[in-house]
């Protein structure tokens, strides 16, 4: 649950606004294109200090939280 969490925050800040995020908001409901989606996994990248690859695919926070936690393990 601190994963979605600190997820929501960095989403919140690269969209410069507070949404609601919990673990089954998807990328196209944050608005989210391709560009944005790379972007933001950079970012992810580099907070949580995993690799997450370029063949990652994931369309919820909630999966992306559980592969962060996977990697962190």
């Amino acid at each position: 649950m601190e994963t979605i969490k600190t997820l929501a925050e960095i989403v919140n800040d690269y969209k410069g606004e507070q949404l609601e995020v919990n673990e089954n908001t998807t990328f196209e409901d944050l608005g989210f294109d391709s560009l944005d989606k790379v972007d933001l996994m950079m970012q992810v990248e580099e907070k949580f200090e995993v690799t997450l690859g370029d063949d990652l695919v994931v369309t919820t926070i909630g999966e992306l939280a559980a592969k962060i936690d996977e990697l962190k393990k």
